[in-house]
């Protein structure tokens, strides 16, 4: 999980101020301020809030990021809990504890950062709200759980059929869904799985693909869902990522994942915020959905259709079509026409 400090900006802010005056002071009163992200997922029984305060003062701002404790509270100065809400009444309080993970090396401190976390088996039709203190500064935000999606159609009892019966031209597996409780924005993926055999020796292999993006009309749940998973596109990709490794005898293919990763609205909304901007207009604002404090806490939701495999005329463009053939592929089926 990444933290982007909310006061590092004012040194970027002052140097394209510069022109206008000399006379700017970025080294303002200190303020605390508190920033907090998390994602909580019912997918999972650990979740995990990262809750650090922003920094500034004279000097190099690289300097105080190096250090710890310009960034992070020590046990004493931060108290935080998660209050689980039904109806209007709190059912379940979970206080946070912390621990320490490794994370990327770069500009703060590290080898390791404290994370906070509970432990629970979220409810898709309560609301979680973080109260938290932190040296005297009180924080507080609420989160819907998004719940878990529902596919529809064909792509779930079928193999894929990606190209035409009886071959000859691609066509598009339409994935179909419908949408969660508190679903707001669907990102959609494939993984591509598959075994080279080099030797002796058998290893697993895989690749993933992302098919695009749908956001939902509301998040009431329940709508009907629904993006192309390109034929052409599935061979291109497979021709172009699986790679060329030395010594391999065959590849055998082992199965599509169709993924799912869900956001609820205010990830939703932070996403889009923090998109690449495309346009001339570079200037966005900044989105916080936390109480006298900065940064995002919302949910977001993971689903995996696992191990999809191709129909008939499918497995034939894979081992013999423009884009894939040569690589040596089979399938694991026993008695089929292409099994290994």
């Amino acid at each position: 999980m990444s933290i982007r400090p909310v006061l590092l900006f004012a040194c970027a802010t002052a140097l394209l101020l510069n022109s206008c005056s000399t006379d700017l002071d970025v080294a303002a009163p200190y303020k605390e301020n508190t920033v907090v992200y998390a994602l909580l997922d019912k997918g999972t029984t650990i979740q995990f809030v990262k809750i650090n305060k922003a920094f500034l003062g004279p000097g190099n701002a690289l300097v105080y990021a190096s250090v710890a404790d310009s960034s992070e509270y020590t046990d004493e100065q931060l108290q935080a809990e998660v209050q689980e809400i039904k109806n209007g009444a709190v059912v379940n309080t979970y206080l946070l504890q912390d621990t320490l993970l490794d994370h990327d090396p770069g500009i703060f401190a590290g080898p390791q950062h404290k994370l906070y976390y509970f432990n629970a088996v979220l409810d898709s039709t309560a609301t979680y709200r973080l109260n938290a203190t932190a040296k005297g500064n009180t924080v507080f935000a609420e989160t819907n759980i998004v719940a878990r999606v529902q596919p529809t159609g064909s792509i779930v009892p079928l193999p894929l059929r990606l190209v035409s019966t009886g071959g000859g031209s691609y066509v598009s597996q339409i994935i179909r869904w419908n949408s969660s409780v508190n679903g707001k924005r669907y990102d959609l993926a494939y993984r591509f799985n598959w075994d080279e055999v080099i030797g002796a020796d058998t290893i697993p292999k895989s690749f993933t693909q992302q098919l695009g993006t749908v956001v939902a009309a509301n998040t009431a749940g329940n709508e009907a869902l629904e993006l192309p998973f390109s034929g052409e596109s599935f061979f291109q990709s497979v021709g172009t990522r699986v790679g060329t490794t030395p010594g391999v005898s065959k590849r055998i293919f082992r199965g599509v994942d169709i993924l799912w990763a869900v956001a609820g609205q205010d990830l939703h909304v932070y996403l889009q915020l923090n998109s690449p901007i495309s346009g001339l207009v570079e200037d966005r604002p900044v989105y916080s959905n936390i109480d006298n404090g900065y940064g995002l806490f919302s949910s977001r939701r993971f689903y995996e259709l696992n191990n999809k495999q191709l129909d008939a005329t499918t497995v034939v463009e894979l081992v013999e079509g423009q884009y894939t053939a040569g690589m040596l592929w089979c399938i694991g089926i026993p008695g089929s026409d292409y099994g290994c």
